[in-house]
C-alpha cells in the first residue's frame, strides 16, 4: 500500500467517518439516492446481500426497512466506518457481518451473493473497473446489483446545488426558515472537514453515458440500465445478472 492510500485511509478512519452521519447523511437529495437505489432491489426472504463501502450504515438500514429477512454482509476499508454500520444494525434488532475489506479484492468466492449495491464507492477507487468486476464476479446468476459512478466533477456547483436542494425541501415541508438556517450553519462548518479528501483521495474517473454502458458490456453480459441522478451527480447502474447461456441487453 502506498503512503497516499494509507493516508486516505488514516483521514477516513479518523475523520470522514466520524462526521459523515452529521452532514452527508443528512442531504435530503444523498436520502433520496440511497431509497432511489435501494428501491430497484426485490428481496426475497433470506437473500444474501453484500454491500460494498458500507461506510457507517445508513445503506444497510434502508435494506431491512425493505426485508428483515435477508442477511446482509457489510465490507468497508474502515474499521471506523464498519463498527458504526454494525451498532446502526443492532440499534433496530439485526446483526450484520462486517468485514475490512479491499473493494478491488473482494475476499469471496464467485457467485455468493443475490444482491449487490456499490453505492458512492467509485468516487474513491482508483480502478473502477477492478471493483465492478469484482462486484459482477462475486454476484450469483440471476442476481441483481445496483452500482453507482461519478458523471460530473465534484466542486463549488455540486456543493451549492446539494446546499439549495436541502434548504428547498426544508422549507417546502413547512420549517420555519429562521430555524433552517440555524440548523444548516454548523453542518456546513464540518463540512469544511471534507476538503482534504478532494486532495488525499485518487483522481476519480468520470463517466458519459456512452463511456459506462461500453465498461458494464465489456465485463459481463448482464441486461442492465442506466439513470442519472442530476444534482447528485452519479449515474446509478441497475440490472440483473444473466443465467447461464443467457445474454441481456443494456438500456
Amino acid at each position: 500500500m502506498s503512503f497516499a492510500e494509507k493516508l486516505m485511509r488514516s483521514y477516513f478512519n479518523f475523520v470522514y467517518n466520524r462526521v459523515y452521519d452529521f452532514t452527508t447523511a443528512r442531504l435530503h437529495r444523498y436520502y433520496t439516492l440511497q431509497q432511489t437505489c435501494i428501491g430497484k432491489f426485490e428481496f426475497k426472504d433470506n437473500d444474501t446481500v453484500l454491500c460494498v463501502g458500507v461506510g457507517t450504515g445508513n445503506e444497510v438500514l434502508h435494506i431491512l426497512r425493505a426485508n428483515r429477512n435477508v442477511s446482509v454482509v457489510g465490507v468497508d476499508y474502515s474499521e471506523t466506518a464498519l463498527h458504526r454500520a454494525y451498532t446502526k444494525a443492532l440499534q433496530i434488532g439485526r446483526e450484520i457481518t462486517v468485514l475490512k475489506m479491499d473493494a478491488r479484492h473482494l475476499e469471496f468466492a464467485p457467485g455468493t451473493f443475490d444482491k449487490v449495491l456499490c453505492l458512492h464507492v467509485m468516487d474513491f477507487v482508483e480502478d473502477n473497473h477492478q471493483v465492478t468486476n469484482e462486484t459482477f464476479r462475486v454476484l450469483k446468476e440471476g442476481g441483481q446489483f445496483v452500482v453507482t459512478y461519478p458523471s460530473d466533477t465534484e466542486g463549488v456547483k455540486l456543493g451549492s446545488d446539494l446546499l439549495k436542494d436541502t434548504i428547498r425541501t426544508s422549507l417546502n415541508s413547512g420549517r420555519n426558515r429562521f430555524k433552517v438556517i440555524l440548523d444548516l450553519v454548523p453542518r456546513v462548518l464540518i463540512g469544511f472537514v471534507y476538503l482534504p479528501q478532494l486532495i488525499l483521495r485518487p483522481k476519480k474517473k468520470i463517466y458519459s453515458r456512452r463511456e459506462l454502458r461500453a465498461m458494464i458490456a465489456q465485463l459481463t453480459d448482464a441486461g442492465f440500465h442506466i439513470e442519472e441522478e442530476p444534482i447528485y451527480q452519479d449515474f446509478i447502474v441497475y440490472g440483473r445478472k444473466s443465467t447461464k447461456g443467457g445474454k441481456s441487453n443494456a438500456f
